[in-house]
């Protein structure tokens, strides 16, 4: 990794002969396509004497008949007929503006739609690549700085190229404060996910004549697909038929991955470009392997509109089981996906940071992806990564696998593998971005037989003190453990009453209370009859509260009502009755419960949860329990709930069902704080070499 770093940064470097003319955010305008112009030239050169003797021979012939024949000769998907190269290029330094016209006119049409990408579109025609250095005086020093960078196959490999266009496109973005980590998965996160994905396919693969498809909905510059490919030909069936498809949406880096994939020979029209999410440029493909990195915790603000109308499509849509938070559309994408599933079997595997996991409540859209994925049988293992891999971020990161034919022993099953711990990781020697490390082939190696494996497992890890504990590093879990009941648990309203000076002038103040000697009849006399007997009204309430001064702090709604009513010419309606509570009365954990009739006596005894009229509950006091699925739900209230609130209940009619997956529970490991004697030990030797240090300024 160190190495192909070293390798990117020496690229990189070229901007130096730019800066002073070119904005630090424009460097990739220069940089990625002339980058890609010097691969293109390595790769043809081994055959570019017989494209010219091919392009002579048969310039007379019908285009489509001489493309075959041009791309025979070069044998590649592709060809360059200008007879320039950027070697040729720099050997006329005074034609080079009208040189290199010609040079990019003279690629075939599938490279050219390629660089249309960075020149602005076709309508712009390919120029812009060019004539801005041109303008500045510097295509020529920089077109010799390219010709010195050696991209011949022989020495940089495709996997590896591959990996320096993403590092080139980081150090891009990150010249601009771009989310440069969602550019760039790094090569190890892709190749363990491969693994986990192919791994119990071998019989599969291995059929006579077997061919599959491969898709990445984000495809980026093509990385996950290449290794997967690799993977599959170098490991399992070096005759397997793969064909590769994949969506990207940045015009730059879809223009690398059509390239990478028609320097490879493969069919280049299967790499699209755009939203996924908003415009499916693969419409009624099924695959049998999908991979891909979606952007961590992006929104879908821009796409609301589009997205909430595919999701009232139902079952004919993408969005069935529901719609995440908008500020984040990660779940959006492995929808997408599973909309794509062969239903003959297909696998996927998808990267995520730590919310699909948990976020949302039971009855939101987070929560029911998650459970139309587990009740359907698709989720299969999770993986939580160590922190610190990748180069724009240090969070938390999990590759998710999805299977829609599980072997019979998954089935209704849940893997979880925590691979977080050291023994998975090797420290680089520098980091790269905010990536301090890498999982180790070994770690590769051993998180695919435990994944293959299926089983619990415990292995010794290193800790702190470099001491090996035993540790929980594989559970496997029934689907219905991740789901649960979302129990809504009430508590009674209880109010205490008290008419004195502070009560009652909060009474005078009230909305409710001023509107009684107010009217909205229109004609003045109906009005004036209103408002007389509204003032009245009020004159009454304050009277017979006056009555109840003497009684002091009343502890039960219904001995308060009951009094207040004495002093009063007809009984109080709904709405004075909760004009009296919200102003006389306040709450009071001594006092008896309030209930919706204050006139009718409670003579229910026992527990309030088995009483059949319940109290008026208190919305302060209201909680909620995420009961498991496979426990007793009267069982879980009288044992967690009951004993800290004997007079709660429960309201079941706002039962919800809810999914979570809490990953760092099951794997939580309680690590005892450190002693407080050596804590003091280190604190008072911080001390002394303070004050050592504090004489040696003095004498100096």
């Amino acid at each position: 990794m160190e190495n192909i770093n070293q390798f990117a940064d020496f690229i990189w470097a070229i901007k130096e002969l730019i800066r002073d003319e070119y904005a630090e955010k424009d460097y990739e305008e220069v940089i990625l396509p002339f980058t890609l112009l010097r691969r293109l030239d390595c790769v043809l050169e081994a055959n570019q004497e017989a494209v010219d003797k091919a392009f002579e021979k048969h310039s007379k012939l019908p285009p489509d008949t001489r493309d075959k024949l041009l791309k025979n000769a070069s044998k590649q998907q592709f060809y360059n007929t200008s007879g320039f190269t950027l070697s040729k290029l720099v050997k006329s330094p005074s034609d080079i503006g009208e040189n290199f016209d010609a040079y990019l006119k003279g690629f075939s049409t599938n490279i050219k739609d390629i660089l249309y990408n960075f020149s602005g579109g076709e309508e712009k025609g390919l120029s812009p690549i060019y004539e801005t250095l041109l303008r500045k005086e510097l295509l020529y020093i920089v077109t010799l700085e390219f010709t010195k960078i050696d991209l011949h196959t022989n020495v940089v490999d495709n996997h590896t190229m591959g990996t320096v266009f993403e590092i080139l496109i980081r150090k891009a973005k990150e010249t601009t404060n771009e989310k440069a980590g969602q550019y760039y998965t790094p090569r190890e996160v892709v190749q363990l996910m491969v693994n986990l994905v192919f791994a119990g396919e071998e019989k599969k693969l291995n059929e006579k004549g077997a061919g599959i498809m491969i898709y990445d909905p984000c495809c980026g510059t093509g990385g996950m697909l290449t290794e997967a490919k690799e993977h599959l030909v170098n490991t399992i069936n070096k005759d397997l038929d793969v064909f590769l498809f994949g969506q990207e949406i940045n015009e730059q880096t879809y223009a690398i991955a059509k390239s990478d994939v028609l320097m490879k020979g493969e069919a280049a029209d299967n790499i699209k470009h755009g939203n996924t999410i908003t415009k499916d440029k693969l419409i009624g493909k099924q695959f049998n392997y999908m991979l891909t990195n979606p952007p961590f915790g992006d929104d879908w603000k821009n796409m609301r509109e589009y997205v909430e109308e595919e999701a009232e499509l139902g079952a004919s849509g993408r969005f069935q089981a529901g719609l995440p938070d908008v500020s984040d559309g990660s779940l959006l994408f492995l929808q997408h996906m599973i909309d794509k599933m062969n239903p003959k079997g297909s696998k996927i595997g998808i990267v995520f940071n730590g919310s699909p996991l948990f976020n949302g409540d039971a009855g939101g859209g987070w929560s029911n992806i998650r459970g139309w994925i587990l009740e359907e049988d698709l989720l299969d293992t999770i993986v939580a990564l160590p922190k610190d891999l990748f180069f724009g971020t240090p969070i938390s990161t999990y590759i998710w696998v999805l299977n829609n034919n599980k072997p019979e022993e998954r089935k209704n099953r849940v893997q979880l593998i925590n691979g977080v711990h050291n023994n998975f990781t090797e420290k680089l020697r520098r980091s790269i971005g905010k990536k301090q490390y890498k999982i180790s082939d070994q770690g590769i190696a051993d998180l695919t037989q435990m994944y293959i494996k299926f089983d619990d497992a415990t292995i010794p890890v290193r800790q702190d003190d470099e001491k090996n504990k035993d540790t929980e590093v594989v559970k496997i879990f029934d689907y219905e453990d991740f789901k649960y009941r979302k129990v809504i648990v009430e508590r009674p309203l209880r109010l205490a009453f008290e008419a004195n000076e502070v009560s009652i002038k909060r009474l005078k103040e009230h909305r409710k209370f001023i509107e009684l000697a107010t009217s909205k009849k229109k004609k003045p006399e109906d009005a004036r009859k209103d408002i007389e007997k509204g003032i009245s009204k009020q004159k009454e309430f304050i009277s017979a509260l006056a009555n109840l001064k003497d009684d002091g702090r009343i502890m039960d709604d219904h001995l308060f009502f009951t009094k207040l009513n004495r002093g009063l010419s007809s009984k109080l309606n709904k709405g004075q009755i909760k004009l009296f509570r919200d102003t006389i009365g306040e709450k009071d954990e001594e006092a008896n419960e309030v209930f919706d009739n204050p006139l009718e006596e409670n003579d229910q005894t026992g527990p309030v949860n088995t009483w059949e009229v319940k109290p008026l509950y208190d919305t302060d006091l209201r909680d909620s329990e995420n009961i498991p699925w496979k426990q007793d739900v009267d069982d879980y209230f009288a044992t967690e709930v009951l004993p800290f609130a004997p007079d709660a209940w429960m309201d079941r009619e706002k039962d919800k069902i809810g999914y979570e997956i809490p990953f760092t529970k099951y794997f939580y490991e309680y690590k005892p704080l450190r002693d407080l004697d050596k804590i003091m030990s280190d604190i008072n030797a911080l001390e002394e070499e303070t004050e050592d240090l504090l004489e040696e300024i003095k004498e100096d």
